[in-house]
C-alpha cells in the first residue's frame, strides 16, 4: 500500500457508487517504634523480635534517618504521570502505563449501509440495501493536548449495490486520484475507555472551489468551472465503472462520470487490547451524475443512510507494514 497515494476516506464513495443522487496520584523519624515489632523502614523486613532480644535502649532515633533512604532510591512508577511525549514515534511497542497510545500507523475500515430507491425505465421503482467497505491507511500523531491529528489515504473499495440489476466498479485510477483526507479526533472518556469523537468531515470529489463547500448546492452542469476532472482521464469530474444487468436497458458495461460530498461524524472508543479503535459512523453523502454512457445510470435515485448499520475500525499495525 502506498501511504501518500490513497485516501482514507473512502467514504466519500459511499453513495456515489450507488449510481444516482444522494442524501446526507515517608514516614517521620518521630514514629515510636513497639517493643515487640520493630520493622525494617524499606519494607522488606517483617521479624518480629521480643523484648529480651532487643531492648528499648538498643534502638534509638539515630539509627533510623533520612539518609538511610536517599530521595533518589523512591520513584514514581508512573512516567509522566500517564501523559505521552509529543510526536512520540511509534517504535511498534506500545508504553506501559502511560494511557491510551495513538502515534503511528493504523489500517481503517469504514462500513456504510443505505436503502436506495431507484427508478429504472421499463422497470419502475426498485429497492435495495447498498453496502460500501472502504479500506485505508491512517496516519496518528497524538498532539499532547487531548486531540489528535490523523491523515487518511485509501487503498480499496468494495461496493455492493444490493440489486442484481447493476454492478459498480471502483477502479485504480479512481482510487489513486482520491486525496488524502485530514481531521483531528477530540478524547475523552466513556462508560468503559478512552473515546475519540470527530465531526464535519468534509471530502469533496470532482468538485471545487465552492463558497460554503458544506452547504453550497452541487453544480448539476458539466461545464461548471467548479467541476474538474480529478481523475485526469479525459472526462468530468470522477468516473465510475458499472456493469449493468438490465435487458433492453442496460444490459453490459457502462461508466458514468459523478461529483459527490460526503459529511461524516466518527464516534469510536478505544478497545481493552490498546490496539484497536471502533465505532460508528454518522454520515451524509450527495452526488450528481453528471454525464452516463446509459440513460439508465441517470435514474431517478434516494440514498437513506442507514447508520444502525455504519460503523467503523481502526487496527494499529507494525511500523514496517
Amino acid at each position: 500500500m502506498n501511504f501518500g497515494r490513497m485516501v482514507f476516506f473512502v467514504l466519500s464513495f459511499v453513495l456515489l457508487f450507488s449510481c444516482g443522487n444522494g442524501s446526507k496520584k515517608t514516614e517521620s523519624d518521630q514514629t515510636v517504634l513497639p517493643d515487640t515489632a520493630v520493622t525494617d523502614d524499606v519494607g522488606t523486613d517483617t521479624t518480629t523480635i521480643s523484648d529480651e532480644a532487643v531492648t528499648d535502649t538498643t534502638i534509638v532515633d539515630e539509627t533510623v534517618t533520612d539518609t538511610e533512604l536517599p530521595d533518589e532510591t523512591v520513584t514514581d512508577d508512573v512516567p509522566n504521570d500517564g501523559e505521552l511525549l509529543d510526536n512520540e514515534p511509534y517504535d511498534g511497542e506500545v508504553p506501559d502505563d502511560t494511557g491510551p497510545y495513538f502515534n503511528g500507523r493504523w489500517a481503517m475500515l469504514n462500513f456504510t449501509t443505505s436503502n436506495v430507491t431507484t427508478t429504472i425505465p421499463l422497470l419502475g421503482e426498485q429497492q435495495s440495501v447498498s453496502t460500501t467497505a472502504a479500506y485505508g491507511l491512517v496516519e496518528m500523531s497524538d498532539n499532547g493536548n487531548g486531540t489528535v491529528s490523523a491523515t487518511g489515504v485509501t487503498c480499496d473499495i468494495k461496493i455492493d449495490s444490493g440489486s442484481s440489476l447493476i454492478e459498480i466498479i471502483i477502479g485504480d485510477n479512481y482510487i489513486a486520484h482520491l486525496k488524502p483526507t485530514d481531521w483531528v479526533f477530540t478524547l475523552g472518556m466513556g462508560r468503559t475507555g478512552d473515546t475519540v469523537t470527530a465531526t464535519d468531515i468534509l471530502t469533496l470529489n470532482g468538485v471545487q472551489n465552492l463558497v460554503n463547500p458544506m452547504t453550497d448546492p452541487l453544480p448539476t452542469d458539466k461545464t461548471d468551472p467548479r467541476v474538474y476532472d480529478q481523475d485526469e482521464d479525459g472526462h468530468p469530474g470522477m468516473t465510475v465503472d458499472c456493469i449493468g444487468h438490465i435487458p433492453m436497458v442496460f444490459n453490459g458495461p457502462g461508466t458514468m462520470y459523478t461529483i459527490q460530498r460526503t459529511i461524516v461524524d466518527m464516534f469510536g472508543e478505544m478497545q481493552e487490547d490498546g490496539d484497536t479503535i471502533a465505532g460508528s459512523l454518522v454520515w451524509e453523502s450527495e452526488q450528481v451524475v453528471l454525464e452516463a454512457s446509459n440513460s439508465a445510470l441517470m435514474s431517478e435515485k434516494t440514498i437513506e443512510p442507514d447508520l444502525g448499520q455504519s460503523w467503523f475500525m481502526m487496527v494499529r499495525i507494525p511500523p514496517e507494514w
